[in-house]
């Protein structure tokens, strides 16, 4: 009739805690919930249907009222609602738990915990698009699934079911089966059970008073368990339900089982691993480090099947693909790997360290490293990264597809590259780097080292910021929007193909005094202090043979010519009433649009809004193949970030203009209140 309850709801604590890292399994206890004073409300009386039900329930602080006394046993319950409801009535932890990911369940949801732990137990999922829709009512169908896996019913073929609405070809018949035979359910008539009617609130308490009935559900005794013991070993193999380590072998929780798989052994194997044992379990880990290594031709593979890790991972051996995992703590990839390792739909919150780390035991970084003699290519596909701090030399860094990365800090001589829709929003330069290549579109670089330094790359940049009296080569084929010196005592130098919008000088200093090859570059610079630069040579074409007065003619450049018509289509959009306060400010000085939109309900509908696409799309000077780029570079920017909350904290982005002439040009573009 059922399987063992406590062992149940022991298990189902324990993958939570286990998920968390915490070293020490949870025991489950009694979860009480606010409590309406008394048991009794005004519309059940005790001569109700449900009178027992929810009498039972509402004194051990499971369910309650509402603020008029009312129980309102025939309203419709909502899917978070039952949740909670079923999450307290199992005694589930509603504390520890693994974030099931729903788009519309976030962690500040009054619910989260309840549903979260219902998820971790594998008594409920969400739809297919990451959503629970927690406010969506719940059918009766879905509340015989979730009663047959909660109080762990032996699952009953359909047999005798009087039901004339249910039949062997539906997905819930069994479970249906197994509530009549367990006498949970006589139906909603006689010969119907109903089963694509929503559940009330009454109906949810009687399904759950039943079952508790049918399997004698008591809050057990907690015995006394001893403390789990912290371990660290290698592992050695792992079978269906075990994982074996060089000091013993142990149970693994079914939370743990995608990761700890045979499909991933080839990677783990020879793992070093810090976990937690209690009774012959595992209930915590706290570090992988990985240091088997795979070859060109077959990069190991280790899925993550989109777990949520605790823990610090560290890759410590070549040719490994990691993917489909969230990371709370930190990945380090250490000096062993000497030629590539892969990082594919990985979240990692903690930082991204690349180093020059040697094997060893997991400790509190993400690092990628390779040796000095050989270049690491390390690569990041649809990822996402908090703090990137690199101090290893000859390292290639590559992030591609809808790869994003808060901040990049350098310390050594590396090579960064992001596709053409990727922009890293802070780079820092720290001392111990000598030559760095960006060939990224970057939003602000700081360079804050005292070393002698070349910045080479193809990247487009926003603002350039050079911070110490040091000796700074910029060597860049992408436009500089903005070049703020802020030493007096620099010594900055330009390649001849780097074009700087805007040079920033400290007050009193002249730009011959800190631009060490000015003469030969003054042409490359356009503004100083946002003012024209002087010194910037002026066209004159040859004098035509019929008349005309004297004088030199200037002819207005490509760029020119672009960006007038430019100002003038977003001087005609009119800005729809529902994007209060929006505004487009284009400075074509400095190659910089700032957008601001107050109110809207999703970014792509204020991004059409505000004309800007059309702005940079619609000019007859711009080339074909350029206003499909930048459309589909917009477009997957608002797509991405949703709302405009999201679109705000993304920082700047850069897109690049190819006018029909052949001439690129670069533009920031800034989301803001």
């Amino acid at each position: 009739m059922k399987k063992n309850t406590y062992q149940k709801l022991f298990r189902a604590t324990l993958a939570t805690t286990v998920a968390t890292g915490a070293f020490v399994a949870a025991v489950p206890t009694f979860t009480q919930a606010e409590v309406t004073k008394g048991t009794s409300f005004s519309d059940v009386k005790d001569t109700h249907q449900f009178y027992e039900a929810i009498k039972s329930l509402t004194s051990r602080g499971v369910i309650n009222g509402y603020e008029d006394g009312t129980y309102k046993p025939g309203q419709q319950i909502s899917r978070a609602h039952a949740a909670k409801i079923m999450a307290l009535a199992l005694g589930l932890d509603t504390k520890n738990v693994v974030d099931p990911g729903f788009k519309d369940v976030k962690k500040d949801h009054p619910y989260y915990g309840h549903i979260a732990a219902l998820v971790n137990a594998g008594i409920i999922k969400g739809y297919e698009d990451k959503t629970f829709k927690p406010t969506g009512n719940l059918t009766r169908a879905h509340v015989a699934q979730m009663l047959v896996l909660g109080y762990e019913l032996e699952e009953n073929k359909l047999s005798n079911l009087p039901f004339k609405d249910v039949n062997n070809k539906q997905w819930f018949a069994n479970y249906i089966q197994t509530l009549f035979s367990n006498k949970i359910t006589s139906g909603t008539t006689a010969t119907t059970f109903s089963p694509n009617a929503f559940v009330t609130r009454g109906q949810v308490a009687s399904f759950i008073f039943k079952s508790e009935a049918a399997t004698k559900v008591e809050t057990p005794e907690v015995p006394e368990v001893p403390e789990a013991q912290q371990k660290e070993s290698t592992l050695v193999n792992i079978t269906a339900d075990k994982v074996e380590f060089a000091e013993g072998t142990y149970t693994l929780p079914a939370i743990l089982k995608d990761v700890f798989s045979d499909s991933n052994l080839e990677a783990l194997k020879g793992a070093v691993v810090k976990y937690s044992v209690k009774d012959g379990t595992i209930v915590g880990i706290s570090s992988i480090e990985i240091k088997a290594s795979g070859t060109a031709e077959k990069h190991l593979t280790l899925d993550g099947k989109g777990l949520t890790f605790p823990g610090n991972l560290t890759i410590n051996g070549d040719y490994v693909h990691l993917k489909n995992l969230t990371i709370k703590g930190d990945l380090e990839i250490g000096k062993e790997v000497k030629s590539s390792v892969t990082v594919e739909k990985v979240t990692i919150e903690g930082k991204t360290i690349v180093s020059d780390k040697a094997a060893s035991t997991a400790k509190a970084s993400y690092s990628i490293a390779a040796e000095t003699a050989a270049t690491a290519d390390i690569i990041f596909i649809d990822s996402t990264m908090a703090s990137v701090v690199v101090t290893k030399d000859g390292v290639l860094i590559e992030y591609k597809g809808t790869t994003k990365v808060s901040e990049l800090i350098i310390s050594a001589n590396v090579t960064i590259k992001a596709d053409a829709g990727i922009t890293i929003p802070k780079v820092t330069i720290n001392a111990g780097a000598t030559a760095v290549t960006i060939d990224a579109n970057v939003g602000n670089l700081t360079v804050n080292s005292t070393d002698k330094l070349t910045i080479a790359g193809t990247g487009n940049i926003a603002a350039v910021t050079i911070e110490s009296a040091n000796e700074v080569k910029l060597d860049t084929t992408g436009k500089v929007d903005k070049l703020e010196i802020k030493s007096k005592d620099a010594k900055i130098s330009l390649g001849d193909k780097t074009k700087v919008a805007n040079l920033v000088l400290p007050e009193g200093v002249a730009a011959k005094d800190l631009i060490q090859d000015y003469d030969k570059v003054k042409g490359n610079i356009e503004q100083i202090g946002g003012t024209t630069n002087p010194d910037a040579p002026v066209v004159t074409p040859s004098p035509g043979n019929g008349g005309g007065g004297g004088g030199t003619v200037t002819p207005p450049s490509a760029e020119a010519v672009f960006e007038s018509a430019v100002q003038a289509k977003l001087a005609a959009v009119t800005i729809d009433p529902e994007l209060a306060g929006a505004k487009v400010d284009f400075s074509p000085s400095t190659n910089t649009v700032d957008v601001k939109i107050l109110k809207s309900s999703t970014s792509s509908t204020a991004l059409a809004g505000t004309g800007l696409v059309d702005a940079f799309t619609g000019v007859s000077d711009v080339s074909p193949t350029s206003i499909s780029a930048i459309k589909d570079q917009l477009f997957a920017l608002v797509n991405t970030h949703r709302t405009l909350e999201d679109l705000y904290l993304n920082g700047p982005i850069v897109i690049n203009v190819t006018l029909t002439s052949g001439q690129t040009i670069a533009y920031t573009i800034s989301f803001t209140k």
